[in-house]
């Protein structure tokens, strides 16, 4: 009869550590899955898509302003102009503000009437990438003109940093070099 109660008493220890243990695993995971989320971050011209989604219009056109802005500066800064080129870089200038207003502008006025029907969004798209097009057409005659006023030096800065997309923006590193 001992015997019988000793390993009676011994499922049953495991069992209940068995279960406490089962609670502990539990508990943890429910401490893991209700931490606060993360601030969110910074709404500067750093901010990423997080950012964009708590902002109203106005905001984020005033922050592709001001990316716009510190944009060209850096690339002025880059090219060293001459007095000679600066007609031809605030032209320049003049034409690049025109394409992103175009650009932002379509966008934002297609925003708040999206269609819901398949052909209303491919409609959209269309009218969307026309607008586009004709926006970069312009940008183009403006950047011909402008860049045939650079010497090669500039031309070098120019190629490599204008309309640099987000993967070219990090920093630049040697591509690797074959064996």
């Amino acid at each position: 009869m001992m015997n019988a109660r000793m390993t009676n008493n011994g499922r049953a220890r495991h069992w209940r550590q068995g279960l406490v243990a089962l609670a502990l695993i539990g508990a943890a995971g429910v401490g893991f899955a209700q931490q606060p989320p993360a601030p969110p971050g910074p709404m500067g011209p750093g901010a990423g898509s997080a950012a964009r989604q708590q902002m109203t219009p106005e905001q984020w056109r005033e922050r592709m302003q001001q990316r716009h802005e510190a944009e060209v500066k850096r690339l002025e800064g880059l090219l060293h102009l001459r007095p000679e080129q600066r007609a031809a870089w605030e032209e320049f200038v003049a034409a690049w503000d025109k394409h992103r207003e175009q650009f932002f502008s379509y966008r934002w006025d297609q925003e708040d009437q999206r269609t819901v029907t398949a052909l209303g969004r491919l409609q959209q798209r269309e009218e969307m990438l026309s607008a586009h097009l004709e926006a970069v057409r312009g940008l183009r005659e403006a950047v011909q003109k402008f860049y045939i006023q650079l010497d090669d030096a500039q031309r070098d800065v120019f190629d490599r940093e204008f309309m640099r997309t987000h993967r070219d923006k990090g920093p630049r590193h040697e591509p690797p070099k074959p064996r």
